[in-house]
């Protein structure tokens, strides 16, 4: 007698079906598909001590920073920036709690208070040099920091750099007010540098856009006073 021979569902001619597909990949792929499980139970067990980590840096930063602000209210910008004994100063909480990508809240506000402590104490370079640095997620704070950065640039008589600064917190800035605040302040760069009809040309534009704001008065103001020297 011939043995007699199964034929398998492919020998038939017959295509296999979803299940037969989905039961063969698991077996083959079983070994791989527990590893990615386990990598994926790891991924969220990390993610999740991550948060309780950055809950933990921020409630940390803020008691720090809670500390030294009266030393800044107060004008003691040395202080505020390096410290007084076990108080931290803010160069110290910024070091370790700000960055682009895993700093704090209060982290990042620490080096944007720096960067006014050191322009403060008229150390332009240093302040320049942390303004560029500031990483933060409001768009009111983020355009703070460009145009403390241009602030430092007018100190040094860079008035072109300061100028493009200020131009960039404008775009930045969230709030209207601030929009032509420092918009005006990019206009007073050109004009300083006698570049009047750059200058005109911002001054309008603060003037058409932002109408009521205090830099639209401004503008309108210094508008009038180089309207004489333009011709």
């Amino acid at each position: 007698m011939n043995d007699i021979q199964t034929a398998t569902p492919v020998q038939q001619g017959i295509k296999p079906s979803t299940e037969d597909n989905l039961l063969y990949i698991a077996i083959k792929y079983k070994s791989a598909m527990i590893g990615a499980l386990i990598f994926l139970v790891c991924l969220g067990g990390g993610i999740f001590f991550w948060m309780q980590r950055q809950q933990t840096s921020e409630l940390e930063s803020a008691l720090q920073l809670a500390r030294i602000t009266p030393f800044l209210d107060r004008g003691e910008y040395k202080t505020a920036i390096n410290g007084e004994g076990k108080i931290a100063g803010l160069k110290k909480i910024a070091d370790t709690y700000a960055g682009k990508y895993a700093g704090t809240p209060s982290g990042n506000m620490a080096s944007l208070l720096l960067a006014n402590a050191y322009y403060s104490s008229n150390e332009l370079d240093t302040a320049l040099k942390v303004f560029k640095t500031v990483s933060i997620k409001n768009d009111d704070l983020a355009a703070a920091a460009l145009a403390g950065a241009g602030d430092c640039y007018v100190g040094k008589n860079q008035f072109v750099s300061a100028a493009e600064s200020y131009q960039e917190a404008s775009k930045q800035a969230e709030t209207t007010v601030l929009k032509a605040l420092y918009l005006t302040h990019a206009a007073n760069c050109f004009r300083q540098i006698n570049q009047l009809k750059t200058a005109k040309e911002l001054y309008t534009k603060i003037v058409a856009d932002y109408p009521g704001t205090t830099g639209a008065a401004a503008a309108q103001r210094s508008l009038w006073q180089i309207s004489g020297n333009l011709y």
